[in-house]
């Protein structure tokens, strides 16, 4: 079995390049573009705990404050096991354990079914109203083999970007039948249905949103590697047993409320805390190109990493004292996502990197709104400039 190693390149983890499939299903093969998981720096608990993971095929439940990191290890643990793109799912306060498997639009089914007879036409098939989430296809793909036709119709549904065609003929002849559609590809050499089982990173965001029975329900989705569509005469898709095949689930939580105690014993857990400097030093390298003096750089996986250029070394020593700061009192901490936006723009709008705060006052005034969330805490963090950096950012009229 594979072992995470958490941070590197493919060059430093030995590996031949492979792509990275953004959330948008893009194929990137470009480790420096933005995003891409080749600069994700996990430390060593969370290798750890992923690991622990991987081994006992269990859920890994992730907590931390917004910024730290949760949500991107699904895709370092898509990208350096290869096994993308990762499946996701983003919990609501409405959310359903079902919809974690498959949506069926009854209402588009009882539109399509009175508006059949006026285009002279029968009526669609339940499937093209079914879409599947994230366990729904992890499963498919787990066993692709009985279901071709509706891996298919899901793959179609995707690139389309809607469940099922309601309305004109047009919309009707786009996205055949399941069943056209397997026959189709199968005649064409592509078949579905004849592509090998495969393995898939499941990140389930922020489920402390979704209602209480969520938790408990995709566990035992998971761990029986089936579920039932009722509207397909309650069909039963399943996939064997196989550790090889088992998806990699990652659940991420804010810790809005508590999590039910059976569903905590299901999962390896492990708190992200907030990143030291230097590691905030680590992950400004490696995300936002430019912050290094020239001739600065060093191998991904060195041991110690050169300062940056003079202004963001300033500033991520003024960030780490703010976000620190006792006498800080904020209705929002910024984390680390907040940090990335305000170099990112900083250096966009043409901060001059071998000046001191002083000396991009003006640029940093601009920029407090990638880093404040809240009315009340521009002040204080205004406040925070003078009293920790001596830096007053406020116009001379104020």
């Amino acid at each position: 079995m594979d072992s995470f190693r958490g941070s590197g390149d493919s060059v430093a983890l030995g590996q031949t390049r492979r792509p990275w499939f953004n959330s948008k299903g893009q194929e990137i093969l470009d480790e420096q573009a933005p995003g891409h998981p080749a600069g994700y720096q996990a430390d060593a608990g969370l290798v750890e705990a992923v690991n622990t993971a991987l081994i006992l095929a269990k859920p890994l439940l992730l907590t931390g404050r917004p910024g730290t990191g949760k949500s991107e290890l699904a895709e370092r643990v898509a990208w350096e096991l290869g096994i993308g793109p990762v499946l996701r799912f983003e919990a609501q306060s409405l959310s359903e354990a079902q919809e974690l498997f498959y949506r069926f639009d009854l209402v588009g089914q009882m539109a399509d079914a009175q508006l059949a007879p006026a285009q002279q036409r029968s009526p669609l098939p339940a499937e093209h109203f079914l879409t599947f989430g994230p366990i729904g296809k992890a499963i498919l793909y787990a066993n692709p083999g009985p279901y071709g036709d509706l891996i298919e119709w899901d793959r179609r549904c995707d690139a389309v970007g809607f469940a099922g065609p309601v309305g004109s003929d047009a919309e009707h002849e786009r996205l055949p039948s399941p069943a056209h559609a397997t026959a189709s590809t199968a005649a064409t050499g592509g078949s579905v249905a004849a592509r090998a089982a495969r393995r898939s990173v499941v990140l389930i965001d922020e489920i402390d949103k979704a209602a209480r029975d969520v938790p408990n329900d995709l566990l035992n989705g998971i761990e029986r590697m089936e579920f039932r569509i009722r509207d397909l005469r309650n069909r039963l898709i399943a996939a064997p047993d196989d550790p090889r095949f088992r998806p990699v689930v990652v659940i991420s939580s804010n810790s809005e409320r508590d999590l039910p105690e059976p569903f905590l014993r299901r999962c390896v857990f492990y708190h992200i805390p907030d990143p030291t400097q230097d590691k905030l030093r680590e992950i400004l390298r490696a995300r936002v190109a430019g912050l290094t003096p020239p001739g600065s750089e060093s191998p991904p996986d060195a041991a110690a990493y050169p300062p940056l250029s003079p202004f963001y070394e300033a500033l991520l020593s003024f960030f780490i004292a703010f976000r620190d700061d006792p006498a800080a009192h904020t209705a929002y901490t910024p984390g680390t996502s907040e940090l990335l936006d305000w170099a990112r723009v900083l250096q966009h709008l043409g901060a001059s990197p071998q000046h001191d705060l002083e000396g991009n006052k003006a640029l940093l005034l601009r920029t407090l709104s990638a880093v404040v969330k809240h009315g009340d805490d521009v002040k204080t963090l205004l406040d925070a400039f003078k009293r920790l950096r001596q830096v007053d950012l406020r116009p001379a009229s104020t």
